[in-house]
């Protein structure tokens, strides 16, 4: 386990290395908003890692949680969101902070996202996160039944090790952006091959895995 926390920092190391030398495109609201959105996720990311080195998993998997829904806002700022959903996000003064404005849950960016051809992937690798792990880590944030139980009974080193990748794999999606932006997309392919260790990819998972995970979470097979 030692491993994969020691690769993950320098995989981190290397990525913000590279995104504070670079330079985005001009700021509007919608982009400084996505931008924002994807600094988060990966400051979520690297947090949850320390999280989890020293152990403290429910924290870890809170955070978790928050770190999915950042980057996902930021594909949904992005890609769907539409000018007045971007103007609810611009605050002005401090009693905007206190105005109840609706905005899209994960689940409901989620769907709008499944329009967009050009991000198939990554909305489906959304879409799998949610259906395996969103209504458990739901509980845990909201220190639920889940939360207890998980306290109780930890994490063994398998278990955190794929946390682990998913985080990874979260950061990159957020940077992913940011890069486009600097014209240096190029920048994520050589990450994912030197540190692809570090990541979680379909291909890591057996079809018999496969299956005996969605036996376990009865997902209806069409």
């Amino acid at each position: 386990m030692t491993d994969i926390f020691c690769d993950s920092a320098d995989m981190l190391s290397e990525l913000n290395h590279e995104l504070n030398i670079s330079i985005f495109m001009d700021v509007i609201l919608r982009l400084d908003l996505v931008y924002e959105c994807c600094d988060l996720s990966i400051e979520h990311g690297q947090a949850i890692l320390q999280l989890l080195q020293m152990h403290h998993d429910i924290s870890a998997l809170a955070l978790f949680r928050v770190q999915f829904e950042a980057v996902v806002r930021a594909y949904w700022l992005l890609m769907v969101a539409t000018n007045t959903e971007i103007q609810d996000f611009e605050v002005t003064n401090e009693d905007e902070l206190l105005k109840n404005v609706k905005i899209p849950t994960a689940a409901g960016m989620i769907a709008q996202l499944e329009n967009v051809a050009d991000i198939n992937h990554i909305v489906e690798n959304f879409k799998e996160f949610k259906f395996y792990s969103l209504h458990h880590l739901h509980s845990i944030v909201h220190s639920g039944r889940n939360s207890l139980i998980q306290k109780k009974v930890g994490l063994i080193d398998s278990q955190r090790l794929i946390i682990v990748k998913q985080v990874n794999g979260f950061i990159l999606m957020a940077a992913q952006i940011l890069l486009r932006h600097a014209a240096k997309e190029k920048y994520i392919h050589y990450i994912n091959e030197k540190y692809r260790h570090c990541f979680q990819m379909q291909s890591d998972i057996t079809v018999e895995q496969k299956a005996e995970i969605d036996r376990r979470y009865k997902k209806t097979l069409y």
